[in-house]
């Protein structure tokens, strides 16, 4: 049998991954807000990933608990994610998402998403269950790069949002 993988965070895109980790064969244990982290990790201390898919706001709080034994086994997929964020957080595997996903509805691709880190190789397998595209890159400075795309995009779609109004597809 498989290593767990252990979800913090099972909103929209939290079940997105889950379902391509189940698909892998692999357990998936979610943590939510009712759930201590340290108990669930004293039960699995060696999951095979710690997946944070909670929302942007929360990640230092969450980071900052984080039971030591997980923390080299950290992903993360926030919107507006940058190295400072996870200072502490010795190799994390990153995913900068290009999916969009609402309440009600399946996922919908943007463009592939870019990964890189320890744990790129499972995060791209568990999306390609979906057929949601990936590209793992090759080192820290591609990472940064697509991290620093990522933050642009969504700050230009705010900015032109209030400025003219409407979703992301009109835009």
């Amino acid at each position: 049998m498989k290593p767990p993988v252990v979800i913090i965070g099972i909103g929209e895109l939290g079940g997105v991954f889950a379902r391509g980790f189940l698909r892998l064969g692999y357990p998936v244990y979610p943590v939510t807000r009712a759930i201590s982290m340290a108990t669930v990790a004293e039960r699995l201390p060696e999951p095979e990933l710690v997946l944070v898919a909670a929302a942007e706001g929360d990640l230092p709080s969450l980071l900052a608990v984080l039971p030591d034994p997980w923390r080299d086994r950290v992903g993360l997929l926030q919107n507006e994610l940058l190295p400072a964020h996870w200072e502490g957080i010795p190799t994390p595997t990153v995913i900068s998402v290009w999916i969009e996903k609402k309440p009600g509805t399946d996922y919908k691709v943007i463009i592939p998403s870019p990964v890189f880190g320890p744990r790129s190789d499972l995060l791209a397998g568990a999306l390609a269950t979906l057929h949601i595209p990936t590209r793992v890159l090759a080192g820290p400075d591609e990472l940064l790069f697509e991290l620093v795309v990522k933050n642009f995009y969504i700050l230009t779609t705010n900015i032109a949002g209030l400025r003219v109004g409407g979703n992301v597809g009109e835009l």
